[in-house]
């Protein structure tokens, strides 16, 4: 009877050690998966944050480059729209030698859907406007409020849509 003990007992720990492992490598699996989402949902609020300073900040001396970064940043809608207005912008920047600095003041990610390739985020931004001309003495602040769709394409996020908003 010992030996039947014996292999039931050695069964018994193997069982035991099974399941432990198992269990390790689920739990594993879960906090992988925990940190991925994590993970987007940082880089989706991330990318939204970099879009609105990208948005707010233009030189009349570096205005092409600072409309690159507009661009390489946004996708599908925003990236047309923008596209539709960059000559007008271009002309009033450099014509006014406007130089406008924006700064970020808070991001939020709203929702994100479940299979974690589109985002909704609330971007609040302030610019401050000076004219090099001499046109304005004073600089100008202005406030802009922003709900932003933001889409992950190609393993990248990128604004797919900026809305103002109040």
């Amino acid at each position: 009877m010992g030996r039947v003990r014996r292999a039931l007992v050695v069964s018994l720990l193997l069982l035991v050690t099974a399941a432990l492992g198992g269990a390790a490598v689920w739990a594993g699996e879960a906090r992988d998966a925990a940190q991925a989402a994590e993970d987007d949902r940082r880089s989706a609020a991330r990318a939204a944050a970099v879009h609105a300073v990208n948005l707010l900040s233009v030189d009349h001396r570096t205005v092409d480059d600072d409309m690159k970064r507009v661009v390489a940043t946004s996708t599908g809608e925003e990236r047309e729209e923008y596209a539709r207005n960059e000559a007008a912008l271009k002309k009033a920047t450099v014509d006014n030698k406007v130089v406008q600095t924006g700064v970020l003041r808070a991001t939020g990610l709203a929702s994100m859907t479940r299979d974690r390739r589109a985002a909704e985020v609330l971007i609040v931004a302030d610019a401050v406007i000076h004219w090099e001309d001499g046109r304005k003495a004073a600089p100008e602040e202005r406030f802009y409020r922003w709900r932003m769709e933001v889409t992950k394409t190609g393993g990248v996020w990128l604004v797919s849509k900026a809305e103002l908003v109040q």
